[in-house]
């Protein structure tokens, strides 16, 4: 799978004891998958995200 980004979302909080820091990737997943009896699936142009966050309470 290949992801192909075209937009991102970054937000943060800073409060000193609590703070967090959330950036999530919306894009196209390009590709294949496979089932779980083997087969492969084609994926062109799947819309989808990733995203990474840190978070300290």
């Amino acid at each position: 799978m290949e992801f192909h980004p075209f937009h991102e979302k970054v937000a943060r909080t800073n409060l000193g004891v609590v703070a967090n820091e959330t950036h999530q990737c919306f894009g196209h997943f390009s590709g294949w998958i496979q089932a779980d009896d083997g087969e492969r699936v084609s994926v062109d142009a799947l819309a989808g995200w990733a995203e990474e966050a840190h978070n300290r309470w």
